[in-house]
């Protein structure tokens, strides 16, 4: 498999944004990461996008790129992550988000979590408790919790459901992400140059992460707050 094609194939996906966009203006990203599979002459990379959609649930939105699949681009979304231990719904009747900020009784992949959060924890986060939503709620988990939000390796595969065998290449949530919204494209990036030349050459060292740009804090100028203050 050649590293042009490959690139070629990723690029195809940004003309109708549907490659994942860590700005996106339907979702407030908490964590994202990517999971590549190969054995040279196929290949499979995987974007798990956690956070926060228009309905204000928490997801994990699945995006593939192959050559050995007949699905690509976003395939799914993943709902109900996260959830109250103790109630249905995050809001009450009146539309108000229930949760106290400084202490959570969740279930995350249906394991019982307990926190008790203190101010000084969300101030060093950048995340500001007041008008408390789930945003702020899932970044502060993604402090806490990141490893538990991803899928395992089985389950991923088990998602995207083609009876896929291959074995893991690489996996990491930290890496240059081209900045899709303004037009830039993988071909562009030398993080996705570095994954193809690699899965081309069958060797990790060929990748190239470069300065990680993944964390929540640098795409937030997109989230729905900022939407709502925007309009107004």
């Amino acid at each position: 498999m050649k590293a042009k094609n490959i690139l070629r194939e990723l690029d195809a996906y940004t003309e109708n944004y549907n490659f994942p966009i860590l700005d996106n203006y339907n979702v407030d990203m908490a964590q994202c990461r990517i999971t590549v599979f190969s054995d040279k002459e196929k290949w499979l990379i995987v974007f798990e996008v956690v956070g926060i959609d228009g309905n204000q649930e928490i997801t994990n939105d699945l995006y593939i790129y192959s050559n050995v699949t007949r699905k690509k681009g976003l395939i799914k979304c993943i709902e109900d992550i996260v959830t109250l231990e103790n109630k249905e719904y995050w809001y009450d009747d009146e539309g108000n988000f229930i949760v106290n900020p400084f202490h959570f009784e969740l279930l995350i992949m249906g394991e019982r979590v307990t926190l008790n959060p203190q101010k000084d924890e969300y101030i060093k986060l950048g995340i500001k408790t007041e008008a408390f939503n789930p945003t702020k709620l899932l970044r502060y988990l993604n402090s806490k919790y990141e490893e538990k939000l991803w899928l395992t390796i089985e389950s991923l595969l088990d998602e995207i459901d083609e009876n896929i065998q291959l074995p893991l290449f690489y996996q990491s949530s930290e890496w240059q992400h081209p900045d899709i919204s303004d037009g830039q494209k993988p071909s562009e990036s030398i993080f996705f140059q570095s994954i193809a030349l690699a899965i081309e050459a069958n060797n990790v060292n060929l990748i190239k992460p470069g300065e990680s740009n993944t964390h929540w804090s640098n795409w937030v100028w997109s989230d729905f707050e900022n939407q709502e203050e925007d309009v107004e």
